[in-house]
């Protein structure tokens, strides 16, 4: 049964079987840091983080998200 503020929003699952359900993809999501006085938590969908996750983690080799993007780009 689905509780009656999820139904408000227009929500088809009840809470537990969405927190639970594997067929449900959770969102994700990373802190972008657009300026050194503060910061914005970037919430994503499964499909766009998968898409996007070469940006955001580094990969492991001691270098930055940035310099790791930037070496991959023809000139």
């Amino acid at each position: 049964m689905v509780e009656p503020a999820r139904a408000e929003l227009n929500l088809k699952i009840c809470k537990s079987c969405a927190f639970t359900g594997p067929d449900v993809p959770r969102p994700r999501g990373y802190m972008s840091y657009a300026h050194k006085t503060g910061a914005e938590i970037q919430i994503l969908s499964a499909e766009s983080w998968s898409d996007q996750k070469k940006y955001i983690i580094p990969n492991g080799n001691g270098r930055s998200c940035v310099k790791n993007f930037s070496k991959n780009i023809a000139v």
